[in-house]
C-alpha cells in the first residue's frame, strides 16, 4: 500500500483514540458491504445460500443509489471497503456501486472483494472494471480456496470449484499486467472438513507464489449455522495440532505477511484462553452494512444497531445514536472469535499489545478453554 494510506491510517486511528477518551462514538475507517445473500457456493460450513430460498428474495435489497449514499456518508473517514456475501461478483451493479462510492471518498485506498471464483469471467469482469476505475486504490480480490483438488470441491458443495479458482487467479495476473493497481490472494478457512490437508493447502498457495490468509470455521450470524457444531475452536482432539502446523508452515514472505502472521500467532491464544488477545475494535475500526440496510457493529454478531433507512442513509448518524455507542462499548470487551475481518483491525488499533502477545510462547499446550455464550449487541 501507498505512505499516503498508512499516515490517513494512522490519524484515524489517533482520532478514534481521542474520541474513546472523550467519550465520543469513534468512526470506523473500513466498511464491511455484505452485498448480498445470493451465492452459488454450497458450502458444508455455511447457510448463506438457503436464506433466499427461505427469506424473501433480493428485491429486498438496498438499490445502487441507496447503497452508494450509505457508504458515502463516511466521506473522508472510509479508507477501506470490503464486498462480501453471499458471493457479491453476482450482485447486480456492484463494481458500478464501488465505483461511485470511490469518487464520494477522497480517502479511499484499500479495496477488497471476496470471490468463490465459481464463475472465472465474472469476477475477471468485476475487477477490471473496479480496478481501472480507482486507479489511486489497492484493489485486491480475495479468492477462497479450501483445499487441493477434490478437497476444496467437497467443502465447496460444487464441482470443479478448484479449477474454477485457477482459471481465474491465471485471469487475474494477466490483468493484472495492465492494471498494476489489482492484486490477488487466497483465503482458506479451516474447518473439520480439511483440518488434516491444512499442511499440503499451504504448500500448494507457497508454490503458486501467492499470499494467503488462514481463518477458521466458526458459527456465526452471518453463516446461519449456530448449533450445528461448525466452531472449529471448539475441536479439542485435532485442532491444537493443526493450529500448532499452520503456525509452523507459515512464514512472512512480505511485509503485509507480518499481520497474518501475528494473527495466527494470537490465534493461538485465543485458542488456549477463549479471551480475545487484544480489545476487538469492531463497530469503532470496521462497520457491516446488511444486504437489506441492517447495519452491524460486527460482521458475525447479532448485533444489529439499526437500519440505515431510518436515519436517512447516514452511517454517522447512526453511530452517535445510543444503541451505536453502547454497541462500540460492547464489541470492545467480546470474546466470541478471532476472525480476520475484525482481528486485523483490532491489532492495528493496538500495535504494542498485538507485537508483545504475538513474540510471547503459545500458553502450555494450548489447552482449549470452555467456549463462551454467545454475545451480541443492543438491538435497534
Amino acid at each position: 500500500m501507498k505512505g499516503a494510506f498508512y499516515a490517513r491510517l494512522l490519524r484515524r486511528l489517533v482520532g478514534n483514540e481521542l474520541r474513546r477518551r472523550a467519550g465520543r462514538p469513534a468512526i470506523p475507517y473500513k466498511l464491511l458491504w455484505n452485498t448480498t445473500y445470493y451465492c452459488n457456493s454450497r458450502c458444508r460450513t455455511c447457510n448463506v445460500w438457503q436464506i433466499y430460498p427461505r427469506d424473501g428474495s433480493q428485491k429486498d435489497e438496498l438499490q445502487r443509489g441507496d447503497v452508494v449514499r450509505t457508504i458515502s456518508s463516511l466521506r473522508s473517514h472510509l479508507l477501506w471497503l470490503t464486498l462480501t456475501g453471499g458471493e457479491p461478483t453476482l450482485k447486480l451493479h456492484a463494481a458500478e456501486t464501488v465505483n461511485e462510492v470511490y469518487d464520494a471518498c477522497p480517502h479511499l485506498s484499500f479495496i477488497t472483494v471476496n470471490s468463490n471464483a465459481i464463475i472465472p469471467a465474472q469476477t475477471e469482469r468485476v475487477m477490471k472494471a473496479i480496478a481501472s476505475h480507482c486507479r489511486r486504490a489497492e484493489v485486491l480480490v480475495v479468492l477462497s480456496l479450501d483445499g487441493v483438488g477434490r478437497v476444496h470441491d467437497a467443502v465447496r458443495g460444487v464441482p470443479g470449484n478448484f479449477d474454477s479458482v485457477l482459471e481465474t487467479r491465471d485471469r487475474v495476473r494477466s490483468l493484472a499486467r495492465i492494471l498494476p493497481n489489482l492484486g490477488l490472494c487466497f483465503q482458506s478457512t479451516v474447518s473439520r472438513h480439511n483440518l488434516a490437508h491444512v499442511p499440503e493447502l499451504i504448500a500448494f498457495c507457497r508454490s503458486l507464489g501467492e499470499e494467503q490468509l488462514v481463518t477458521f470455521a466458526q458459527e456465526a450470524e452471518l453463516y446461519r449455522n449456530h448449533g450445528e457444531g461448525h466452531d472449529v475452536t471448539a475441536d479439542r482432539a485435532a485442532l491444537p495440532a493443526a493450529l500448532q502446523a499452520v503456525s509452523r508452515l507459515y512464514r512472512p514472505r512480505h511485509p503485509r505477511d507480518l499481520v497474518q502472521w501475528a494473527h495466527l500467532r494470537l490465534m493461538r491464544r485465543f485458542v488456549a484462553t477463549r479471551r480475545a488477545p487484544v480489545s476487538c475494535r469492531a463497530a469503532s475500526s470496521t462497520i457491516t452494512l446488511g444486504p437489506r440496510g441492517d447495519v452491524s457493529g460486527c460482521l458475525f454478531l447479532d448485533n444489529r444497531i439499526g437500519n440505515v433507512k431510518d436515519f436517512r442513509y447516514d452511517l454517522l448518524a447512526l453511530l452517535r445514536s445510543p444503541e451505536g455507542v453502547a454497541t462500540q462499548h460492547a464489541c470492545g470487551s467480546c470474546n466470541q472469535c478471532w476472525t480476520n475481518c475484525e482481528s486485523f483491525t483490532s491489532m492495528v488499533s493496538s500495535p504494542v499489545q498485538t507485537l508483545l502477545r504475538a513474540v510471547s510462547p503459545a500458553p502450555p499446550a494450548l489447552t482449549l478453554a470452555p467456549s463462551p455464550a454467545p454475545e451480541a449487541g443492543p438491538h435497534a
